[in-house]
């Protein structure tokens, strides 16, 4: 259930027309908090070529410089050599682990946090949002 405080935007991500994968970008007590949590997967055979760099930059553009957030968190398994890649590329910091079930078995990610004083904005022109006045009351922003 979307409401302004508590939301999940999902979205899919795209490479010549073709959907490759997707970014997702959550909250919980957004005006308050200005904290979002930001997931992400990507085809196997889409890795590797900047796709996965890119889309979550874009969501962490429009995140902090559309939405105003000052912190987001992601988690990434331990062993996801290119989501951890990823992240560290982006200036997120470590922020202790998490355990979950995934199948039956337990799994450990690494929590971490990028804080938008360490956020190195990218070109502005490179993201283009259209209709977010319109949309910004469903974000409590």
């Amino acid at each position: 259930m979307w409401c302004a405080e508590d939301w999940a935007l999902e979205m899919g991500v795209f490479h010549a027309d073709q959907p490759v994968g997707m970014v997702t970008l959550k909250a919980r007590n957004f005006s308050v908090l200005r904290e979002v949590k930001t997931e992400s997967w990507l085809g196997l055979e889409f890795h590797r070529q900047g796709i996965g760099t890119e889309a979550r930059t874009a969501l962490l553009s429009f995140a902090f410089e559309r939405l105003g957030a000052v912190t987001a968190l992601t988690e990434v398994f331990q062993d996801n050599v290119g989501s951890q890649g990823v992240s560290r590329r982006l200036g997120y910091r470590p922020d202790g682990t998490s355990r979950d079930v995934l199948a039956g078995r337990v799994v450990v990610s690494d929590r971490l946090r990028l804080d938008v004083s360490d956020w190195a904005t990218p070109d502005p022109t490179d993201l283009t949002v259209t209709g977010l006045a319109e949309a910004l009351p469903f974000f409590s922003a």
